[in-house]
């Protein structure tokens, strides 16, 4: 592992691709490539982290994930993007020294790391999750930290992307738990950045509320004076809209496939549906925040109540900032133009999404998953690749609505191609 370490570390940031060749990159099994980048990613740098270091072990889980979707004989670009990922990661900044050693079981362990993480102990949070990482099973990590990480808002309320992802089937099973002290620090450097207004025992019983309903119109606050994940988030509560638009809320363990399902369509129609401005940040993290949560609460770690009440205001805050009115549910694209997948991939966003939706709606939906995996999987953007897979996984759960969302994260791949072009 040290040494497939030390060839990451020496790739030659000018001429990847050549590099990655030159060191035996190549050579390595695709189980070695991901572990070998998961070991890159252990140690937190120094200072707060930035949004590549932040999303780096997130972006690592969903690149693993999507390589397994990649035919083998097509896999080098994206392993080359894996790898340059790994070694940029190790380029960031100074990275902080091992900790000191703590003992214990799973249950004191976890139950430390939830009081240091609510203190803003720092420190403490890196040791007892280096800790954890040696004894603890994924699902045993998810009951540790989902509980009171779900809620969160610091690390961009990121921490259920990792959770929901680690230890998944395949590839993503070479990624280390350590992979996570990263973005557990940046929860503890912000304790204060959460959601609350759900946990209140006095409100009275609301009327009852059907989730899509509540998010299909909803009330436009326009932009906070930052586009950041807390702030926007923090508006929706704050306004008591959240409150007073999602307060009715079911709460029991049965409401979370059909709560994943509402959340999941609403998140797309948002992207299909209203101006490119936000699609690569704003809508993009309008269904990969809230599929985590419902994701890690579907495992058993975190209570049905907390983890609807959290996606929900997810999509709320989103969709209160950045929405322009309300949605349609029976929207459609218009008929594409081009006659090619790939062309239509990288035409712009309408034309993708409107192929990939003949092309779902005409049975050819596994040619499409590919397609878009593997252009995913070679482009450098960490939203990009998380947003793909979140779309891949929303049509395996809800495949009476695959094509919205295969047409969704081929209306971003667009939308990428467009950008790309003009830079």
């Amino acid at each position: 592992m040290t040494d497939a370490m030390a060839l990451l570390e020496r790739m030659d940031d000018h001429d990847v691709a050549d590099s990655y060749r030159r060191l035996g990159l190549d050579r390595l099994a695709d189980t070695e490539l991901v572990a070998a980048a998961s070991a890159c990613m252990e140690r937190p740098k120094v200072a707060p982290a930035d949004s590549f270091v932040l999303h780096a072990p997130l972006e690592l889980l969903a690149r693993a994930r999507l390589l397994d979707i990649v035919p083998e004989a097509d896999r080098e670009p994206a392993r080359v993007a894996l790898a340059r990922l790994a070694a940029t990661y190790r380029k960031a900044g100074p990275e902080l020294p091992e900790p000191t050693a703590v003992v214990g079981d799973v249950d004191e362990l976890g139950d430390d790391l939830a009081r240091a993480a609510t203190a803003g102990e720092l420190d403490d949070v890196d040791r007892l999750a280096v800790a954890l990482a040696r004894i603890a099973s994924p699902s045993e990590l998810r009951r540790a930290i989902g509980p009171w990480a779900v809620a969160s808002l610091a690390a961009a309320a990121h921490a259920s992307i990792a959770l929901n992802l680690l230890g998944g089937p395949g590839l993503v099973g070479a990624v280390g738990a350590a992979a996570l002290r990263g973005p557990l620090r940046e929860l503890a450097r912000h304790p204060d950045w959460r959601l609350r207004w759900f946990e209140d025992p006095t409100d009275p019983a609301p009327l009852p509320v059907v989730l899509r309903d509540a998010l299909l119109d909803v009330p436009v606050l326009g932009r906070p004076d930052s586009s950041f994940i807390y702030p926007l988030m923090h508006q929706a509560e704050e306004s008591g809209l959240a409150r007073r638009l999602l307060r009715g809320l079911a709460g029991a363990p049965d409401a979370l496939p059909a709560a994943l399902v509402d959340l999941q369509r609403v998140a797309a129609w948002s992207m299909l549906q209203e101006g490119p401005e936000e699609a690569p940040y704003g809508w993009s993290h309008c269904l990969t925040m809230p599929q985590a949560v419902l994701g890690v609460a579907a495992s058993g770690a975190v209570s049905a109540h907390t983890a609807i009440a959290v996606a929900a205001t997810h999509v709320l805050g989103f969709r209160a900032a950045f929405g322009s009115g309300a949605l349609d549910p029976g929207w459609v694209p218009e008929l594409p133009r081009t006659g090619r997948l790939d062309d239509a991939l990288t035409a712009g966003p309408e034309e993708a999404a409107a192929f990939v939706w003949a092309e779902v709606e005409a049975g050819r939906g596994g040619a499409v998953v590919t397609a878009l995996a593997g252009q995913a999987s070679e482009h450098e953007d960490a939203h990009l690749v998380k947003y793909t897979l979140a779309c891949i996984d929303a049509a395996h759960s809800d495949p009476g609505a695959a094509p919205l969302y295969l047409s969704a994260a081929a209306s971003l791949r667009g939308w990428w191609a467009a950008h790309d072009r003009a830079h």
